[in-house]
């Protein structure tokens, strides 16, 4: 019965997370959790999940869509080494202190998406090479971020990925996906060599989480930019509140 409840956990935290970017750990970790997991373990089969249904839901963005392959390569490499040191961080930092701070930012986040109407819905140009190169100084903290949390990454790579590549939403969150599969797997690797590993906990729950991850991204991909903002909004206050309060 275990094996059920896992699955269902991972299916509707992926489905939720894929549309929106809104990191499905905060969802199932809890769960997971109270099952009796212990947080290293909780995280490697989340990590886990995400290497397997990041890139299922990026193609289902992606298709149609034009992919900058040097930025996602660059990008997703020099996170890969924040990623290495944040599931070394994974077991040290203070999760609730982080939880607070990032779901501040969080709220802060929506409200300026909602300020700026314009952001996320279409693709603009962006003329300046210097302002381009300025996103990767957040490729290392946010690798080092989806390794140790994860929770929210994928809003916080929409809004910057908009502003400094001139993405819409389906174009952010195709590379997001490409880009956090790497910092995922190697967080996943890291642990299960540390010996956080289970294949009765992990087989249902990768499997949950790449049923929800191809549901999710399919129908957001299918309804648009506009509803993509909005799961955007609905996940990222419940998200921001959930962490800032620590429900």
């Amino acid at each position: 019965m275990e094996s059920v409840w896992i699955f269902l956990i991972a299916a509707f935290a992926t489905t939720i997370s894929s549309m929106s970017g809104g990191g499905a750990s905060v969802i199932a970790l809890p769960i997971f959790l109270t099952l009796g997991i212990s947080f290293p373990m909780a995280t490697a089969m989340l990590q886990l999940n995400s290497s397997f249904w990041v890139l299922p839901s990026a193609y289902n963005f992606a298709k149609g869509r034009k992919i900058q392959w040097p930025f996602l390569i660059l990008f997703a490499t020099i996170g890969t080494i924040g990623s290495y040191f944040g599931v070394l961080a994974v077991t040290s930092i203070d999760q609730k202190i982080l939880a607070r701070v990032v779901g501040i930012a969080i709220i802060i986040l929506i409200l300026f998406i909602n300020f700026k109407k314009d952001v996320g819905l279409e693709e603009h140009v962006v003329r300046s090479k210097l302002k381009e190169r300025l996103i990767y100084l957040f490729s290392l903290p946010m690798g080092f971020y989806e390794a140790l949390f994860g929770s929210g990454n994928g809003l916080f790579f929409t809004v910057i990925a908009s502003y400094f590549k001139g993405f819409d939403f389906i174009d952010s969150l195709a590379h997001y996906y490409a880009i956090s599969f790497p910092w995922a797997l190697l967080a996943a690797l890291i642990l299960i060599f540390k010996g956080y590993f289970s294949l009765s906990l992990m087989i249902p729950a990768v499997l949950g989480s790449v049923v929800g991850g191809f549901i999710g991204s399919k129908y957001a991909r299918l309804k648009g930019n506009k509803f993509i903002k909005v799961a955007f909004t609905v996940v990222g206050i419940v998200l921001g509140l959930k962490l800032l309060l620590n429900l």
